[in-house]
């Protein structure tokens, strides 16, 4: 996969570590906001 043949739009940062092979991790952030009870999903979001 490149930059250029994905169904994505990627940040500067994200397009130059996949142009240079490099790690990308992408988090899914639902359960902080919908699935944890407050105040611990304030914390884990910070």
């Amino acid at each position: 996969m490149t930059p250029q043949s994905a169904p994505l739009t990627f940040s500067p940062e994200v397009a130059e570590a996949i142009r240079h092979g490099l790690p990308v991790v992408a988090l899914e952030s639902t359960i902080i906001t919908h699935g944890m009870p407050y105040p611990q999903n304030i914390e884990t979001a910070r």
